[in-house]
């Protein structure tokens, strides 16, 4: 008997360390560290650990930018006052952002300024993928039903993999600058991307119109809480790049756009044009360098024009009187890239 309480004893030890003490202590997405993150060599669930962050620090912040990686690169420290946040969560969709601002609310947390960044991310990407994405599952989902937490996070397998994963190609993040702005893209990081792999080929596949269609009913019921609790919206689009925007074009993009001006205004920096036709201008074909940001920065937050990229579309303050020639630009713009079969510089 007693050797076989011993065997048991040894056996739940084993189970306890390999189930739980050790996914918890190398916690690739930081998750159970989210206020003191590590690197660990895998990015963060930026999603989980941005909103314990900001819900844990309720008054250190009055303004939030929204949006995928792709917004990494505003510098919100160059945004007016000093308390605005950089939200960027990989792939992140209006759904996730409006589940966001409805927990600050719930929480007496209530922004002077909210900035949402929107291309074809937000409008084909379906929000159910990111539920079984442990980089992406949403803060809310996973507060919501704890056993699914632990259940993602506390996985053996997935946090060998992540040891492998970290070898191969490590991501790290500046703790200082994650919870103080948010941003990940320094200037002086530099592109070591392999542009020969980005081809653009038009694919006719078919598209899911609804993710579209859901994607506007959430900036809707993001225009509606901003109002109920006077917030001010501000909408733009990001610079993707060439061949990012033709292969966006390719799912419904236009019509995002089309109908989005029904809800809001926007800042337009989509299309082609003099930024997103130069690789100098990314760190690969999804995501544009700082420089860029503060071009975007200095159009929403401070007015400033530039007029050639102008002309171009790149800065356009877009409502529904100028929808149509924005679109007729872009279409323009669309029919010339496949004549000429020019891809960027």
């Amino acid at each position: 008997m007693r050797k076989f309480l011993l065997k048991v004893f040894i056996f739940a030890a084993y189970a306890f360390l390999l189930q739980i003490v050790f996914p918890y202590s190398i916690d690739p997405f930081n998750v159970f560290h989210a206020l003191n993150i590590r690197q660990t060599g895998i990015e963060p669930n930026q999603n989980y650990v941005k909103m314990k962050y900001v819900l844990s620090n309720p008054d250190k912040f009055d303004s939030f930018v929204f949006g995928s990686s792709r917004v990494g690169a505003i510098h919100v420290e160059k945004m007016p006052g000093s308390k605005t946040y950089n939200m960027t969560y990989s792939e992140g969709i209006p759904s996730e952002h409006l589940a966001n601002i409805k927990t600050f609310l719930a929480n007496n947390i209530r922004p002077r300024r909210i900035y949402v960044g929107l291309d074809g991310i937000s409008n084909t990407v379906n929000a159910d993928a990111h539920i079984t994405e442990p980089l992406r599952c949403p803060y809310e989902y996973l507060c919501d039903d704890p056993s699914y937490f632990y259940s993602l996070y506390l996985n053996p397998l997935d946090t060998f993999k992540s040891l492998w994963v970290r070898r191969i190609k490590p991501v790290n993040f500046d703790k200082e600058i994650f919870y103080s702005f948010g941003w990940w893209s320094k200037y002086d990081r530099t592109s070591k991307y392999d542009w020969s792999k980005v081809v653009y080929k038009q694919e006719n596949r078919a598209f899911d119109r609804k993710i579209t269609e859901n994607a506007l009913q959430n900036i809707i019921d993001i225009k509606k809480l901003c109002m109920e609790n006077d917030i001010e919206l501000i909408l733009f689009t990001n610079p993707m790049y060439c061949l990012t925007h033709m292969q966006a074009i390719d799912e419904d993009y236009l019509f995002f756009l089309e109908e989005l001006v029904k809800i809001s205004e926007f800042y337009n920096f989509s299309g082609l044009n003099d930024v997103t036709n130069n690789r100098e201008n990314y760190l690969d074909s999804s995501h544009y360098n700082a420089y860029i940001g503060d071009m975007i920065i200095n159009v929403i937050c401070y007015g400033k024009t530039y007029p050639e990229l102008y002309s171009q579309g790149f800065g356009v303050k877009v409502t529904r009187e100028n929808i149509s020639d924005l679109i007729t630009l872009l279409r323009q713009q669309e029919e010339d890239f496949r004549q000429n079969k020019s891809p960027a510089n």
